[in-house]
C-alpha cells in the first residue's frame, strides 16, 4: 500500500511539474513576442497656395488716389472729380477737395493746431480752364519755358486730381514766403515735411528732383495718397518722389 501511495505521489508530482512548464513556456513566449506595429496616424495636410500677386494701382485711373498727372501722364479733357467738397479748414478762397483728401486735411490741420501750428489753405483743386489762364498767365509774365518750371499745362495739374493742396502760413502769412521756396523754413513748411505723411499726404515736388518730377522744389505743395502708401514713401527717403516710389515715367518734357 506504501509503495502504491508512493507512485501515485510521484506520478502527480510529475504531472504538476509538466503543467508548470507549459505555462512558463507560455509566458515566456508572450514576454518575447513581438508588440503589434501601430498604425500609423494619418495627418491631413492642407495645402495653401500662395496668395495672387496684388494688381499694380491704376495710375489712369481717375477714381484712384494714385491717379497721376505731370508732364507724361495727361488727365481726360475737361476731367471733374465728382466728390469735390469744401475742407473744414482755415482757407484763402472758396477751395474744394475730393472727398477722403478733404477729411484727410481737416485731420492734419487739427493735429497741427494742437502742436500750435496755424496753416491756411491756399489752393486746392484747380479745373482744366483755371489752370489754363494761369499757365498762360506765367508764360507772358516770364515765358513758357519758365512756366513750365513753376506751373502745369491745362489737363497736366496735380490740382486738377482734386487730391492736391498748396499749404501757407497762417498767423505770420504775408512775410513773403508763401509759395517760396523759403517756407520750408517756417514753422508751417518745418512741421509739414515732418508729419504729412501721417497723415496720408506727401510732398509732391521735393528738394534737388526736378528732373524726375518736371517741376521746381515746392515745399508747399502736397499730395494725398492715403495714409498707408505716404508711410510707406517716406519710410524710403524723406526726398522720395512719387514717380520713384511707384516707378511711374515723370520728366520735363510734356507727352501727349
Amino acid at each position: 500500500m506504501k509503495k502504491v501511495m508512493a507512485l501515485l505521489l510521484i506520478i502527480l508530482i510529475g504531472v504538476m511539474g509538466i503543467a508548470f512548464l507549459e505555462d512558463r513556456k507560455q509566458v515566456l513566449e508572450e514576454e518575447t513576442e513581438p508588440s503589434p506595429t501601430p498604425s500609423p496616424t494619418v495627418k491631413t495636410v492642407v495645402v495653401t497656395m500662395p496668395p495672387e500677386p496684388e494688381e499694380l494701382p491704376d495710375f489712369y485711373d481717375t477714381d484712384s488716389l494714385l491717379v497721376v498727372a505731370n508732364k507724361t501722364h495727361k488727365l481726360p479733357d475737361g476731367y471733374e472729380p465728382s466728390d469735390l467738397t469744401r475742407p473744414n479748414v482755415a482757407t484763402s478762397a472758396d477751395w474744394l477737395l475730393r472727398e477722403p483728401a478733404a477729411r484727410a486735411l481737416e485731420e492734419m490741420f487739427a493735429a497741427a493746431e494742437a502742436d500750435g501750428v496755424h496753416m491756411v489753405l491756399g489752393s486746392a483743386y484747380r479745373s482744366e480752364a483755371y489752370q489754363r489762364q494761369l499757365w498762360n498767365g506765367y508764360a507772358a509774365q516770364y515765358s513758357p519755358e519758365r512756366a513750365d518750371r513753376i506751373s502745369s499745362r491745362p489737363g497736366y495739374s496735380d490740382h486738377q486730381t482734386g487730391l492736391a493742396v498748396d499749404i501757407v502760413q497762417g498767423m505770420n502769412s504775408g512775410l513773403g514766403t508763401d509759395f517760396n521756396e523759403t517756407f520750408e523754413n517756417t514753422p508751417e513748411g518745418k512741421w509739414l515735411h515732418d508729419h504729412a505723411h501721417e497723415y496720408g499726404w506727401i510732398m509732391r515736388y521735393p528738394k534737388g528732383k526736378e528732373e524726375i518730377t518736371g517741376y521746381a522744389y515746392e515745399p508747399w505743395h502736397f499730395r494725398y495718397i492715403g495714409k498707408e502708401y505716404a508711410e510707406a514713401v517716406h519710410a524710403v527717403d524723406e526726398w522720395e518722389t512719387f514717380e520713384e516710389y511707384f516707378d511711374v515715367e515723370g520728366g520735363q518734357e510734356y507727352k501727349e
